[in-house]
């Protein structure tokens, strides 16, 4: 990806609209030998200097964001409840000095359970967040060893209750099944435990052994064995099954909630809506441009100090987002198959009247050849207005994926 020069003071014309806003934390304790996220561990003389950087790169952005009302904000990490309260505070009063932040603003963070004690939980609540993404994945001490997770179950209990005294409402759970050596008994004992918390969200992930992951090393080294995916699919269908008898929603592939409690920050990329990410890695799909930062946390504090540094000297207000390390303006084929992509992700799937109304053209005139040849395999269906993933396509969701993809240049 070519990098490309964007200027801070570009403004939008469209008039206002609405805007997702992701910060990235990326520190972590230690990280989770299956996690291939942008997250760092050993990095503590960072820290001071990456919550003054963050403010900088919301006030670099702020006059691009001015005809945009702020509707979620979504912290996420490496762990974001690692930041000290204080910190928090100020990030939280610089985001409403810069932003439009509508009054019913859905602001999730997610969090650990060893870091939320109950005098955080409500500093938290205090300054504005009013949701909780809360990285759980199993309920069996074994399970969390082999994951390089840090709680245990009893801190996983004790993190819920505490929440919800602080006056937490909306919490979302992350669950892994598919785990190496699992079993049907031990998922159904983890979510049924889970279930008993009574969240208003779940996500459930199989697990994937990521390439570059000290797993993945330990699988190719042979001291563990492959996920077993016949497992994980009995798994999934179990889960769909004892979710919906529990009163969740599926709503996407992995993701479940009560009614009126989907995930309006995620919905946003679902939906291939505008949203800008702020922090280390981070990346943005705004003012018709994809973009991502730099993902070393040294070099984006750096490079944001630099580009503020410049914008002040300039007396015009604009400056060179060097934190900025790739960028395009996708073209429309790219458009259509990102809004297919993502929409297929969702149990509504897409509606066929919106496309056009988006696109200027049918889905049939953009992907009929795939989406005949995958509605014969039984792996999507067409209804009056929309298309769809069927049950057995959630299973498979991938091999559709990869069909609608443009073809490489």
């Amino acid at each position: 990806m070519t990098t490309e020069t964007i200027r801070a003071s570009e403004t939008p014309a469209e008039g206002k609209s609405s805007l997702a806003l992701y910060l990235h934390i990326p520190f972590c304790t230690s990280k989770c030998g299956y996690c291939d996220f942008n997250s760092y561990e050993g990095l503590d003389h960072v820290v001071p200097d990456y919550t003054p950087a963050l403010i900088h790169e919301m006030e670099l952005w702020a006059p691009a964001a001015k005809n945009y009302r702020v509707d979620t904000i979504f912290f996420g990490g490496g762990t974001p409840s690692l930041t000290s309260i204080d910190d928090m505070r100020i990030l939280a009063d610089a985001l409403r000095e810069q932003y439009d932040i509508s009054p019913d603003v859905e602001w999730t963070l997610e969090a650990n359970p060893t870091e939320l004690t109950r005098e955080h939980l409500e500093g938290l609540r205090g300054i504005g967040v009013n949701r909780l993404s809360m990285g759980v994945q199993s309920m069996h001490p074994d399970e969390l060893e082999l994951l390089e997770r840090e709680h245990t179950p009893e801190r996983v209990a004790q993190a819920v209750a505490d929440a919800r005294a602080a006056g937490f409402d909306n919490l979302n759970l992350d669950l892994i099944f598919g785990l190496i050596g699992h079993s049907m008994e031990r998922w159904q004992s983890t979510l049924e435990q889970v279930i008993a918390f009574q969240p208003e969200h779940l996500s459930c992930y199989a697990l994937t052994v990521e390439p570059g992951t000290a797993l993945y090393y330990r699988v190719q080294k042979g001291q563990l064995e492959e996920p077993d995916p016949d497992l994980a699919a009995e798994q999934y269908d179990w889960t769909r099954e004892r979710l919906a008898a529990a009163g969740y929603q599926q709503y996407e592939i992995s993701n479940w909630a009560k009614p009126g409690r989907a995930c309006r920050h995620n919905l946003v990329y679902w939906r291939a809506e505008p949203y800008l990410g702020m922090g280390a890695g981070a990346h943005s799909f705004f003012i018709g441009r994809r973009m991502a930062n730099v993902d070393s946390p040294t070099r984006y504090v750096e490079a944001v100090n630099q580009s503020y540094e410049e914008r002040q000297a300039s007396g015009t207000g604009r400056a060179e987002l060097r934190q900025v390390a790739g960028g395009e303006v996708p073209d429309e084929v790219t458009l259509r198959a990102d809004a297919m992509i993502l929409g297929l992700r969702l149990l509504d799937g897409v509606r066929t009247e919106d496309f056009r109304a988006r696109f200027g053209v049918s889905v049939d005139d953009a992907f009929g050849p795939a989406l005949q040849r995958h509605e014969s395999l039984g792996l999507i269906e067409r209804t009056a207005d929309r298309v769809r993933l069927t049950e057995r396509g959630l299973l498979l969701a991938n091999e559709v994926f990869v069909d609608l993809l443009p073809d490489p240049d």
